[in-house]
């Protein structure tokens, strides 16, 4: 599950470096503001869609293995262990989250020229490198995440 999650995050941000591409030739051929509206909708439903998800797994699985923790009487190390991992990796997903969405209905404020152009394009760089270290913090955390179910299944059978 966890390999989807990150092949989804990692597919939208790069759809999102390919929006971004778009969104400059814009400037010099007006026909593309429907491809890079497309382009936005859909990168923009893909990076909601992948953090979100990401998000809701880590917590799944959080709780999942607190109770097995508190029916085995193992403590609570699994428990604090993936409240420390989830700290690290929710505050850069949220942010990440309002980013896209905040960029995607600005692009419609650059379009009717209510903000600058090159406002909506520092805010989709900005965007782009968010959801790189979000996606990057998504990965070590996830391959811990991974490693904690195993361990939690191999103390289990044991």
């Amino acid at each position: 599950m966890a390999i989807a999650l990150l092949t989804l995050a990692l597919v939208g941000t790069v759809c999102l470096a390919g929006t971004l591409a778009l969104g400059y030739r814009v400037a010099h051929d007006v026909a593309l503001v429907k491809a890079h509206f497309l382009a936005a909708l859909a990168t923009t439903t893909i990076l909601v869609m992948a953090h979100s998800f990401i998000m809701f797994f880590l917590i799944a699985t959080g709780v999942e293995l607190k109770e097995m923790e508190k029916a085995q009487g193992w403590g609570d190390s699994f428990r604090r262990r993936t409240v420390a991992f989830k700290s690290r990796v929710f505050p850069p997903m949220t942010f990440a989250l309002l980013l896209v969405m905040a960029n995607f209905i600005l692009g419609a404020a650059a379009h009717t020229r209510a903000i600058p152009g090159w406002l909506h394009g520092l805010l989709g760089w900005t965007t782009l490198a968010v959801c790189v270290a979000a996606l990057w913090r998504e990965y070590l955390v996830l391959g811990e995440n991974n490693r904690l179910i195993e361990e939690a299944g191999v103390r289990r059978r044991g």
